[in-house]
């Protein structure tokens, strides 16, 4: 078996795995990486050499380079490209074992969900000192649903302990798009039940109107 190692690739000389199916936010990715520089180095497949995590930093890297923006903290540049850490050792035997790894490398970091009250308090935290959330994924109307749904105000710590209240009905989940327009789409829907149905949270305006419709069948 081979040992983990890190090697510097020029950017240039990156092979993706074209059948990746998973999409990415490249800007978002890009401005992420503008804020805190290049920390999550690219793993090839040491058998095929074609990526296995990384596509998406590589499409950031590469938009960063066409802006012309200056390279990355903890990225190198050698005759006028831009060398990456990239982890080698790491080799599937299939083509097959190598999907499967990329589809559960992105897809079990998707099932861990949030605890949705506890990230609005480190967000909250965050924004005292820099209060553009673009670069760690988050748009303002997702945090205003976020806050919308969470049940009751959200009281920050202020040093002072208090008992731990289990809410155990309280249940998050994602919802995740495969094109942007149909996410524009879902926050006009949301836009249209909470001014049309009752309810003190996201998720009693839309019972209200799911009973709606059941209602109108």
């Amino acid at each position: 078996m081979s040992e983990i190692s890190i090697d510097w690739v020029k950017l240039s000389e990156l092979n993706i795995e074209p059948t990746n199916p998973k999409e990415h936010d490249v800007e978002k990715i890009m401005l992420s990486i503008e804020r805190f520089g290049f920390i999550n180095p690219f793993i090839k497949n040491m058998e095929t050499g074609k990526l296995l995590a990384g596509h998406g930093r590589k499409k950031a890297l590469e938009l960063m380079r066409r802006k012309e923006l200056t390279i990355p903290d903890r990225l190198k540049e050698e005759d006028g490209d831009w060398l990456v850490p990239v982890v080698s050792g790491v080799q599937f035997d299939t083509e097959e074992e190598a999907m499967a790894y990329i589809i559960a490398d992105n897809r079990l970091v998707e099932l861990g969900g949030w605890n949705t009250p506890e990230l609005l308090e480190a967000i909250a935290e965050i924004q005292e000192s820099s209060p553009d959330l673009d670069d760690i994924g988050f748009s303002e109307r997702e945090l205003d649903i976020l806050y919308e749904d969470t049940e009751g105000p959200i009281d920050f710590d202020t040093g002072e302990p208090e008992p731990t209240v289990e809410f155990e009905d309280n249940k998050y989940f994602d919802i995740m798009f495969e094109e942007e327009y149909q996410q524009q789409v879902f926050y006009q829907f949301l836009d249209f039940v909470k001014r049309k149905y009752p309810g003190e949270t996201i998720a009693a305006k839309l019972n209200n109107h799911i009973l709606d419709l059941l209602s109108d069948g």
